[in-house]
């Protein structure tokens, strides 16, 4: 749940990505008889991040979703984010 909520944003969006309610992901973050705390609840809800995240080219890969993610691994992929943000800025700017 850390990972997406760092790559996707806050517990709402990552809910609403997910399709589902925008309050359900809050109880992600807790651990329940099914599941520990921080994991997703189901396949279903995974594949649906998934497709999200390759949509809008966020960065979110099965590993996260399955063992996590390193504070370096996702603080790299955000700075590739705002690299390739800067750069089509630069290529816009340049066009006008």
């Amino acid at each position: 749940m850390q990972v997406c909520e760092a790559l996707i944003g806050k517990p709402e969006q990552v809910a609403r990505a997910a399709g589902q309610r925008g309050k359900a992901a809050y109880h992600w973050r807790h651990a329940n008889s099914n599941r520990r705390a921080g994991d997703l609840p189901s396949a279903w809800v995974m594949r649906r991040l998934l497709a999200y995240s390759a949509a809008r080219q966020l960065g979110l890969v099965a590993d996260h979703l399955i063992w996590g993610a390193p504070e370096a691994e996702v603080a790299r992929i955000l700075a590739e984010r705002q690299a390739v943000a800067a750069f089509s800025s630069c290529r816009m700017e340049a066009a006008a």
